[in-house]
């Protein structure tokens, strides 16, 4: 009986941990893969990268594509004397590569013949995201990292688990692994028609950077049937309907007001549509300011989406619009919180 008892208990805890697991939010899913350079093998993460959801891809590590850096070429950088993440089997002596640079290399190498000096921008490091059909180095504008080997992608989904390879023959003579972390962006819906500003659950840490994406359309008049003479083409719908309201023509996006009615005071400017302008404000530190985000980017037509690099403050992001009445309002603009590429 008492064994029983124990066996409905542990079936009950899995259960249990099943349960929380499955009822995390998206945002809070951080996975770790580990990509050992001696092996031919793609990786892939156990978590489905969904679709235009974007995903903080964290690579560090360092590894040799050769059997020896004894003695390194004269444009070479000086080699680190053993990879930062040792393969379980090998040499595991000197390394040049990381996942976006290489910083050192033998004297025989080909990359002697290179023009520049290390450390080199290239990596036999590839991604896919659709199950393997395509493969490339993810883009990065980032500096060479000698310290901690250490680089951030932005990628966005497709539906597939994340793979990751190392393109190298052979891979026998190679030694050092890759630790890869694959994180989750959080979602937020701002609906234009309220005036109660929305909360992250994910803490912005003090200091840190952070990357806010917006995207969608809304209007904040009652009716946009008749364009004024400057204003742009309006849209016939938002991109993300309210739950309730009229859900009609729409004029204004995260950055800019690209139509507005007859009526509006937008008339009086002199310049046409669209006009970079925004009721979106957005709070870092619990409430107390508020403005809204810097940017430069240029009118989105397309899919109306627009990125913000953000400072962490050590609270949770704030985002409101600004505008009264509300009850005319339509649309809802999508909103994603990742830290910072």
């Amino acid at each position: 009986m008492m064994k029983n008892m124990r066996r409905l208990s542990n079936s009950l805890t899995l259960c249990t941990g099943m349960l929380l697991l499955a009822a995390a939010p998206a945002w809070a899913q951080k996975e770790e893969l580990w990509l050992d350079s001696q092996s031919g093998t793609p990786i892939h993460s156990e978590m489905v990268l969904k679709r235009g959801w974007p995903y903080l891809v964290t690579m560090q590590g360092t590894y040799s594509a050769w059997r020896s850096l004894a003695n390194p070429g004269t444009k070479s950088g000086k080699p680190d004397p053993a990879p930062m993440f040792p393969s379980p089997k090998g040499a595991n002596q000197q390394v040049g590569i990381d996942p976006e640079f290489v910083f050192a290399w033998p004297n025989d190498s080909s990359l002697e013949k290179s023009p520049a000096p290390a450390p080199l921008r290239a990596s036999s490091l590839e991604v896919s995201l659709d199950g393997g059909k395509t493969w490339k180095h993810p883009s990065s504008t980032a500096p060479f990292n000698a310290t901690d080997h250490q680089y951030h992608y932005e990628l966005a989904g497709d539906d597939s688990a994340l793979q990751v390879r190392i393109l190298d023959k052979p891979h026998g003579d190679n030694y050092g692994r890759v630790r890869i972390f694959v994180q989750s962006a959080e979602e937020l819906w701002l609906d234009s028609r309220s005036p109660t500003p929305i909360r992250s659950e994910l803490v912005l840490e003090r200091g840190k950077p952070y990357r806010l994406t917006m995207q969608g359309t809304y209007s904040a008049w009652g009716g946009m049937s008749n364009p004024g003479a400057r204003s742009g083409k309006t849209e016939p719908a938002p991109m993300f309907p309210s739950p309730k309201g009229a859900n009609q023509q729409v004029g204004i996006d995260p950055e800019f007001v690209f139509a507005w009615p007859k009526g509006s005071g937008f008339e009086k400017s002199t310049a046409p549509a669209p006009h970079r302008g925004s009721n979106i404000e957005v709070s870092l530190d619990g409430g107390k300011t508020w403005k809204h985000p810097s940017s430069t980017a240029s009118f989105n037509a397309t899919d109306h989406k627009y990125t913000y690099e953000l400072m962490g403050d050590g609270n949770a992001l704030q985002v409101r619009i600004l505008d009264k009445p509300y009850g005319d309002n339509y649309g809802r603009v999508r909103i994603f919180v990742l830290p910072g590429a």
